[in-house]
């Protein structure tokens, strides 16, 4: 008989199978299986129907150490996966007490009346463990079963993510922990390709069976996840920080932080570590610049203003661009793009002032400023630096791209970087033009 796999992934709804959501649900579940060192051995999604449901459950106890499954949790008759489970795994059907006494108490606690076919989300196959869900009415369970663990979680992404995290996987690291411990982080990098990041660090991985290295793509980032295996925790931990030290030292500036956090987490911790305020004034990026910066909680004490200034004349008007400049050198020009990044730090009064001007496309390009052209400036008190950049063709890529490497100059600047003009992912000098 063939090994059993590690992980299989099964989600279940007929809106996953006629793409009217997409399915992010298995790719979080593998991404966090892998932490504990689980390869996921497949994914299989099935719609609302019961026999369908029953087959591929049914395998996967046979073929995986640990099977999850997402979806078919809730009140309506197309919510069945509890009830298909019980029959596949031949357990009767329960009915918890308590946990009905808490789907009634989150109904009350909302001002709202429970229905009764919520009263069937308290019932679970006997001999299952209730996993909570503190955020929805539908508790996950876990199940035993020829020798596989069996999960079954809420379909809805911000109920299943907190019931991973706080139940599934704890559960998983102390039923699965073997002779060896596992230990691993993620790199978040930019400004280098997979493949060259492959190539400085292939070696790494090479001289040591026990240290794995990863990559994988995150637009415009790239990961490295590093796994290092050992007989105790304190080797393993030994062995984890060595690679990582190794890599930072190879990469330098390239590795933005490590863990889960967004280059826009990484540059808000910075700001508010150093007590540093910034400004932006958008041409270009259209806002989302600001956006970013104020999706992390506690933006108001870093960011002090952002002012969307599309048109020549609000440049004029509200950052103060000399209009001969937008004349003699075009808005999507170094002169006018330090000349709005310095007029937001002076109205605002903040440490650092930030502009993006561009064409982003897919129109209004010309031959010597085609689309993806674009320009940002950054003014403090040590003074001003701009470079322009020749970025894709594409208006979404190109936006999204102009506002990660802004973010990236307020690291580098914050941080004492030195902000070169080949910062990814193709620059051009202030001063040159592109050819």
């Amino acid at each position: 008989m063939s090994p059993r796999d590690d992980v299989w992934v099964l989600t279940v709804g007929d809106e996953l199978l006629r793409g009217e959501i997409v399915d992010s649900n298995k790719a979080f579940l593998s991404e966090r299986l892998l932490r504990l060192d689980l390869e996921t051995g497949r994914h299989v999604t099935v719609p609302d129907d019961a026999g369908a449901i029953e087959e591929v459950m049914r395998e996967a106890v046979g073929r995986a150490r640990v099977v999850l499954v997402s979806g078919g949790l809730g009140p309506t008759r197309d919510d069945i996966t509890t009830e298909v489970a019980a029959r596949a795994l031949g357990r009767k059907l329960v009915r918890d007490v308590e946990v009905l006494e808490g789907i009634q108490g989150f109904f009350r606690s909302v001002g709202r009346e429970m229905t009764e076919n919520n009263a069937k989300q308290a019932d679970f196959p006997e001999g299952a463990e209730i996993l909570p869900n503190p955020i929805g009415t539908a508790p996950g369970f876990m199940l035993e079963a020829e020798g596989a663990l069996l999960f079954f979680m809420p379909g809805v992404p911000r109920e299943l993510y907190r019931m991973v995290d706080e139940q599934v996987l704890p559960r998983i690291a102390a039923r699965l922990s073997g002779d060896r411990l596992v230990r691993s982080t993620i790199l978040r990098t930019f400004g280098m390709g997979e493949s060259t990041l492959d190539r400085e660090l292939s070696d790494l991985a090479r001289d040591d069976p026990d240290v794995t290295l990863g990559f994988r793509t995150q637009f415009p980032d790239n990961l490295v996840r590093v796994v290092a295996r050992a007989p105790s925790e304190e080797v393993a931990t030994a062995k984890l920080v060595a690679v990582v030290e190794e890599i930072r030292r190879r990469l330098g500036p390239t590795v933005l932080g490590e863990g889960e956090r967004t280059l826009a987490e990484i540059v808000a911790e910075l700001l508010l570590e150093k007590g540093k305020t910034v400004a932006v004034a958008e041409s270009c990026t259209g806002g989302l610049l600001t956006g970013a910066l104020t999706d992390i909680p506690g933006s108001s004490g870093y960011l002090l203003e952002g002012v969307v200034t599309y048109s020549n004349a609000s440049k004029v008007r509200d950052l103060g661009v000399p209009p001969e400049l937008i004349e003699r050198h075009g808005a999507v020009s170094e002169e006018v793009a330090a000349a709005m990044a310095k007029g937001v730090r002076d109205r605002s009064g903040a440490n650092l002032g930030l502009a993006t001007t561009g064409v982003a496309g897919p129109g209004g390009g010309s031959e010597e400023k085609p689309v993806g052209t674009v320009v940002i400036g950054l003014s403090d008190a040590e003074g001003t630096v701009v470079h322009r950049y020749q970025l894709m063709r594409d208006r979404t890529r190109n936006r999204e791209l102009a506002v990660h490497v802004a973010l990236e100059w307020i690291r580098r600047r914050v941080l004492g970087i030195e902000i070169p003009g080949e910062t990814f992912p193709r620059a051009t000098p202030a001063g040159r033009r592109p050819a």
